[in-house]
């Protein structure tokens, strides 16, 4: 798990073991551990998947690129900590 601030300035940690493959699993399980809702539809491309999603007014991305993985971040500042938790969890159970 990498842990850093994107051009953005947003917190965001990414797990560049995590293939393409996994994403729905991985996002399904974190939108039901966590409690989460689409808040904004899925954009899929050839080299990247991402849906924002929001538990109150703390919006999260969970995102796959072929260049960062899978890849979590906080959209606003308050969703630090969210995101924070929701790494950490996809660390343990997702990340070899």
């Amino acid at each position: 798990m990498n842990e850093h601030r994107d051009n953005s300035g947003r917190l965001t940690f990414d797990f560049n073991s995590i293939e393409s493959g996994m994403y729905s699993k991985i996002t399904k399980s974190v939108v039901s551990m966590f409690s989460l809702d689409p808040a904004s539809g899925k954009t899929s491309g050839l080299d990247e998947v991402f849906q924002d999603f929001r538990r109150g007014n703390d919006i999260v991305g969970l995102e796959w690129d072929n260049w960062s993985g899978y890849i979590v971040n906080a959209k606003v500042t308050s969703a630090e900590p969210l995101a924070r938790e929701i790494a950490v969890y996809v660390s343990a159970r997702f990340d070899s």
